[in-house]
This record gives structure tokens, sequence and C-alpha cells, in this order.
């Protein structure tokens, strides 16, 4: 039987020698660290109005749920040229999460496929965002990002990832934020200085603190002119944050994005046996699409006069 996770820090190892040794990926990795962007919760980045009819009044994001993975979702449309951004469900106090240990969630397999870990594991990025968090001890984290642009993809989004021919080789855009950790017991080798107690918040408050994240999420993307967010159910494995609240805050936001994106597409990779969090968000986004379809062209500019006046 295979030892997946010595199998998955092997293939990592190969990662690290490959973006270490390989001229193109030493200078993606050299550009992307210079070209990285922190961005804290008090720094204020809000879109310009403009960004909001930048697409034509009557032209709405195609919304999409489905069962791929973040950058198997993503690489189809930036093979069509398209200016792409995956949100990677990020540990706050560690680059990579558990990547070098073989971990198997998604920042790790995206870590496993591409140029993101160096840019993340830099001493800017520890002084900005990792030792932060590590000194707050708070499981609940804050809302700030990092957005790292034109990040390489050169191995399969799969469950062994191997690499890809190199004139196949794609960039993407991350951005990486973190959700609450709901853990029992928060700290772990991934996410270590997280607190040792289980973070109390009732899911009215919760359902609060993930509006104001997930809004500098789609805030963040849209400023950089994305034309493609693939986002995902966005804390609900390892962190344990109800899909059933993390899909309808997803909805609720999305709404006043509506006309920033080409497409939104929800990524949700499921196995047979675990569809909880792909169903919560195909029901709930089931209900977006209806819901801004099917408006007229006067209720849906209303929406976004609105959404631009909260700014």
């Amino acid at each position: 039987m295979v030892d997946r996770r010595e199998k998955n820090a092997e293939i990592f190892r190969d990662t690290e020698k490959l973006y270490k040794t390989e001229p193109l990926l030493v200078e993606a990795v050299r550009k992307g660290i210079e070209m990285q962007k922190f961005i804290g919760e008090r720094d204020v980045m809000v879109p310009e109005p403009s960004i909001f009819v930048l697409r034509g009044e009557a032209e709405r994001a195609k919304v999409i749920v489905s069962g791929k993975r973040s950058l198997e979702a993503a690489e189809s449309y930036a093979r069509l040229g398209k200016k792409v951004c995956v949100l990677n469900f990020a540990s706050a106090t560690n680059p990579g999460g558990g990547v070098t240990r073989g971990s198997s969630a998604q920042e790790e397999c995206i870590c496993r496929c591409t140029t993101l870990y160096p840019s993340l594991n830099t001493g800017k990025m520890w002084e900005k965002f990792y030792r932060p968090h590590r000194a707050e001890g708070n499981s609940l984290y804050n809302n700030d990002c990092i957005y790292t642009p034109d990040v390489w993809v050169f191995k399969s989004d799969t469950n062994f990832p191997v690499l890809i021919p190199r004139d196949k080789w794609w960039q993407v855009n991350i951005l990486t934020c973190a959700a609450p950790n709901l853990r029992e017991w928060p700290s772990n080798e991934m996410n270590p200085y997280a607190g040792d107690k289980a973070a109390k918040i009732t899911p009215t408050d919760l359902e609060k603190l993930l509006t104001a994240r997930i809004k500098r999420i789609f805030e963040i993307a849209a400023r950089e002119g994305n034309q493609v967010l693939v986002l995902g159910a966005f804390g609900c494995g390892a962190f344990r944050n109800p899909p059933a609240i993390v899909a309808k805050v997803f909805y609720d936001v999305m709404q006043d994005f509506m006309c920033c994106f080409e497409t939104i597409e929800y990524a949700v990779y499921h196995t047979e046996r675990e569809v909880e969090n792909y169903e919560a968000f195909r029901e709930q986004m089931g209900k977006a699409v209806k819901s801004t379809y099917d408006m007229s062209k006067e209720e849906f500019m209303d929406r976004v006069r609105s959404a631009v006046e909260k700014r």
C-alpha cells in the first residue's frame, strides 16, 4: 500500500528541486516574490466604482459549481487566455500548511503543483502574515490576504501530481487567505500556534466574520482585474466550517460582484462518500444563478449602484 503522506512529501521535494533549478521557474519565483502583494485587513483596498460596470450593464458572471480541484478548474480558462484568480484556503501560521509533511488539503495540493510555496515562504510574508497570526493565538484569524500573480503551474492537479510537458505549463493568480479554524484543537503541525482551545463563536457571528472576509476576497480579485474567480468550500474541510453557512455567505456577497467577472466557479472537489460540501454549494448557488439571471436590467443596475454606494 502506498504511504500517501510520504508520496506527497516526495512529490513536493521534486517540485522544490524543479523551481530551484529550472531557469524558467527560477525566474518565475523571483518575479512572483517581487510582484506579490500583502493586503492587511486594515489596508484600504476598495475597488474603484468603475469595476462594477466594466463588462457592461447587461452582462453578469456565469456561476458554476463543479466537483473539480481548484487548479483543474482554473486551467481551462487560463488556456483560453483569461486572467484567472484562485483562492488558496491557507494556513494562517505556516506557509503551504503541511505541504512539506505530505498533507493533502487544498493549499498543499496547490503548492505541490506550482511555484507558490517559495513566494509565501519569504521573510516579508513571515513578518506581515504568518508571525502576526502566530502571535495572536486566535484561531479565528483575521482578514489579511496575500496576492501572488503569475504563479506557474507545471504539474498535474491530481492525487499524485506529475510533471506536465514544458510547452503545456501555464500561469494563474493566487489569492491566499485563511478561513476561521473551528477545530476542537486548532493547533497542529500544519497550523502551529493557532491557539489551544476551540473558538467560541455563534452561527450568527460566524456569518458576520465570514462575510467581511469573503467580501475582501472578492474586492481584491476584482481590483486586480481578474476575469475568472475560482472559489470553493473555504474552510469546510480541515477547519470544520459549516458548509451551509459558508455557501450562503458566498452567495450573499457574490451578488454585489456579479458584473466584475465573466465566470465565478466554485470548485468543490469531493469523493463519492463525502458530498456534503458539494451539495451545500450546488443548492445555494443554484439559487444564485436564478436570482441574478432572472432580474430585469433595471433591477440589476439598482444592485450595482447599491454596491458602489456601500463603498
